[in-house]
């Protein structure tokens, strides 16, 4: 745990990141050790409180990972910040973007191509397609498979993308971002989740739980 003399240092720098859109407090892949994601003036850093020999690197990794789960780039000359290519805020779609980059195995593979994911309740599989209509890129979902439950799981699986990423409906099948934009690795990362919302939030509030902890033990608030 910090000294007392360390919180200030702790708060002046929460204070040049900004505001904090995630925390993994357990880093799986280098020493347990505690890693956010904080966003200020649309730009997001990557920054961690231990001073452990190779942090910077595993930062960069972290930040690298990022860009490929997510619609996000990185920010020229840094090894530790990125930014969104739009300036729609998905503060979600960055939390789950950013626990999988961190928590994730980092030498494994990340999925490429079409965006598929097999559904947990059915032997049904997600295919999600995307086009312009109307001027706006829509996405739609349909499955391959048999299942009596097919539409009724597609309908629930749109749902799960507008909970997770303020997503509207275009129709029982369909859905686009807030901002009418492409945005196909958030779609890529979402689906799994979307498929399953009930499972997903009983994960979300052991990880808020577990974040809360953290930054109470640090002496200092994400708010």
């Amino acid at each position: 745990m910090p000294s007392l003399a360390e919180r200030p240092r702790i708060s002046d720098q929460l204070k040049k990141l900004g505001r904090c859109i995630e925390l993994v407090s357990i880093d799986p892949h280098f020493h347990d050790v505690t890693i956010g994601l904080f966003l200020k003036g649309g730009v997001m850093t990557v920054w961690s409180f231990s001073d452990r020999a190779g942090i910077a690197e595993r930062i960069e990794q972290i930040r690298d990972r990022c860009t490929r789960l997510g619609d996000v780039v990185a920010v020229d000359g840094t090894t530790d910040q990125l930014k969104l290519i739009s300036d729609l805020e998905l503060d979600r779609a960055l939390k789950f973007m950013f626990t999988a980059a961190v928590e994730k195995d980092p030498a494994r593979e990340l999925p490429t191509g079409r965006i598929t994911a097999p559904d947990t309740k059915t032997k049904l599989i997600f295919v999600v397609e995307g086009a312009e209509e109307d001027g706006k890129y829509v996405y739609t979902i349909s499955t391959e498979g048999q299942s009596e439950r097919a539409e009724m799981r597609v309908r629930a699986t749109v749902g799960g993308f507008i909970r997770y990423s303020d997503c509207e409906r275009i129709a029982k099948n369909k859905f686009a971002f807030p901002d009418g934009r492409r945005y196909d690795e958030f779609a890529r990362l979402i689906l799994p989740l979307a498929r399953n919302v009930s499972a997903v939030e009983s994960q979300l509030a052991a990880s808020e739980l577990e974040g809360q902890m953290t930054t109470q033990t640090l002496g200092f608030s994400q708010s």
